[in-house]
């Protein structure tokens, strides 16, 4: 009992799971920003954490880092001290979805930090890849 090429490939691909078959692109948040004083204010910034399913204190320190000042979460919004324009936040929002969200092998955004033997890995839930990334 063979089975052809084409019908093996059929039935892999009727097997695999919807994250797969899906086409659809993932659509990157951006950061909706304002200046208030000599604080820059991101209005929806647990929004765009929730949309990569990632923590909101570990992207606040992210960007604390990337713009060498303090930063603190208020509510839904997130708060930088000094004045920072949104193409320099949505550059660095940008950065940290390469680093931290999109998977290196699949290029698929379903991954999540875990740690491995005491190291933060960033593990695909499409293809199964994991790979270590830069601690905060």
């Amino acid at each position: 009992m063979t089975s052809s090429y084409a019908e093996l490939l059929d039935s892999l691909y009727a097997n695999l799971p919807d994250k797969v078959k899906s086409s659809e692109r993932f659509e990157p948040p951006e950061f909706e920003s304002f200046i208030q004083g000599n604080q820059t204010m991101i209005r929806n910034f647990e929004d765009v954490a929730l949309k990569l399913r990632r923590d909101p204190l570990h992207l606040m320190k992210y960007l604390s880092k990337e713009f060498a000042t303090s930063g603190d979460l208020d509510q839904k919004r997130g708060l930088l001290k000094g004045k920072h324009r949104p193409d320099a936040l949505n550059s660095r929002l940008k950065r940290y979805i390469d680093e931290y969200v999109i998977c290196a092998e699949c290029k698929k955004p379903d991954t999540d930090l875990v740690a491995f033997g005491g190291v933060k890995h960033k593990r695909c839930e499409v293809c199964g890849a994991r790979a270590p990334v830069k601690a905060i």
